[in-house]
């Protein structure tokens, strides 16, 4: 730190910018005193201390952020391109092992006929435990339907294979549902990435 001597100066709360130093004088009475004046180099380095303490600061929290997304949320299903539309599929999520023929006659117990009828097209099973690589998920089974009507009546009605009540619902709201997810824990991933100086284009 440089010091300079000012003699006989009659002012208060003078401040004064010389180059890139910055010299104070504060509450300036007649006589010596003595001014500061930071030179260029302290001034960088005062200004990278905080850049520094910063950018650690901003680690840490997505860090931190990314950490309880993935504690709270491990069984997150990835999407390599957004979920395309699928107004006719329905849902039903059920932890109960029941089998093809089971679901079909719940069906058929709402919808006399409808395999052959034509107002269900078919039947199909999901493994969520599978897909997401984890444990404790609820199985799905999703029933594609003819029209808009049988849609309705089904969501209305719901399934009971086994006399176990199910509710029904849309596919397109479940995937919705998991594709805002994959999103969230991708863009907090993304930070972290970016924060630790890797790629972030890369997939876990």
């Amino acid at each position: 730190m440089k010091t300079l001597e000012l003699a006989s100066v009659h002012s208060a709360g003078l401040k004064a910018e010389e180059g890139l130093g910055l010299m104070t004088l504060g509450s300036l009475s007649s006589g010596t005193v003595r001014v500061d004046l930071e030179t260029p180099e302290e001034i960088q380095v005062r200004s990278l201390g905080r850049l520094f303490k910063s950018s650690k600061q901003y680690m840490r929290h997505v860090i931190a952020e990314y950490e309880a997304l993935d504690r709270d949320l491990p069984c997150i299903r990835k999407f390599s391109t957004p979920p395309a539309a699928q107004p006719l599929c329905l849902c039903m999520e059920t932890s109960e092992d029941f089998t093809h023929l089971e679901v079909l006659q719940a069906l058929e117990a709402e919808l006399p006929g409808a395999m052959e009828g034509g107002r269900v097209n078919s039947i199909r099973f999901e493994n969520m435990n599978v897909i997401c690589g984890t444990a404790g998920r609820r199985d799905r089974w999703l029933i594609s339907v003819a029209d808009f009507q049988t849609r309705s009546r089904l969501l209305r009605s719901g399934l009971s294979p086994r006399g176990l009540a199910h509710q029904l619902v849309r596919h397109d709201d479940l995937l919705l549902d998991d594709y805002r997810l994959h999103l969230r824990r991708s863009q907090v991933r993304r930070r972290m990435l970016e924060a630790l100086g890797a790629d972030p284009t890369e997939e876990d």
